[in-house]
C-alpha cells in the first residue's frame, strides 16, 4: 500500500511555498525603492500637556494655551490664551 498525500498536507505545503516566496521576495526589495511618502507631522509633537502642581492641566497647541481643572465630574476651563504665529 502506497502513501498517498491528502488535500489538506497539499494545500498546507502550496500557501507555506507562496508565504516562503512574499518573505524571500520583501527581504530582497530595497526600502530605499519605495515611493516618496509626504511626511506627516507627528501628534506627539502637536500638543503637550503639563501638569500643575496645584492639580491643574495645561495643554498647549499650536494655536491656544488653555488650562483646565478638574471639579470632580467635568473639567472646567480656566484660561484660554491664543499664541502669536510666527511669520512665514
Amino acid at each position: 500500500m502506497a502513501w498517498k498525500p491528502s488535500r489538506g498536507i497539499v494545500l498546507a505545503l502550496i500557501v507555506s511555498l507562496l508565504v516562503l516566496a512574499f518573505a524571500i521576495y520583501g527581504a530582497t526589495v530595497s526600502p530605499a525603492e519605495a515611493p516618496a511618502r509626504p511626511s506627516m507631522p507627528s501628534l506627539s509633537a502637536s500638543r503637550f500637556f503639563v501638569l500643575l502642581p496645584d492639580g491643574r492641566v495645561e495643554m498647549t497647541d499650536a494655536y491656544t494655551r488653555r488650562v483646565f481643572r478638574w471639579d470632580g465630574r467635568r473639567w472646567l476651563e480656566l484660561e484660554s490664551h491664543p499664541l502669536s504665529r510666527p511669520p512665514r
